[in-house]
């Protein structure tokens, strides 16, 4: 079962992270794919739910929505979504739009996991 960060290591969630990582690029790359124009982000979130339901995922018996478990494991949706070159976030107008960028998939599995993250630097 799942150990958790940030505050939240008393929680144990019934599936482990990898089996979470599993089912939240399965159900964000299945929106993705059925959608050939950016999708907001709150619908994004509306559907990864929506679709999560049938998992069953809760914490010490109380069931939980999936992003709460992407919150409390990932630091939430858009972390997690910004982990993997997978997938691309738009800023327009305000919002924000996330898109599937299908060149850099390695398999239906497993996406790239980013090398870094926007705050960190490389020095060449």
């Amino acid at each position: 079962m799942g150990q958790n960060k940030v505050g939240h290591n008393k929680l144990k969630w019934n599936i482990s992270i990898e089996k979470g990582n599993e089912i939240a690029h399965s159900i964000i790359k299945d929106i993705l794919q059925q959608n050939k124009e950016p999708v907001p982000i709150d619908e994004l979130i509306f559907l990864v739910n929506n679709r999560a339901k049938k998992y069953k995922i809760h914490n010490n018996r109380k069931h939980n929505c999936f992003t709460k478990y992407l919150a409390i494991n990932h630091g939430g949706i858009i972390n997690f979504l910004d982990s993997y070159t997978t997938y691309g976030i738009i800023h327009k107008q305000d919002k924000k739009y996330v898109v599937l960028i299908t060149e850099n998939m390695l398999n239906e599995t497993s996406p790239i996991k980013s090398i870094t993250r926007d705050s960190d630097w490389i020095f060449v």
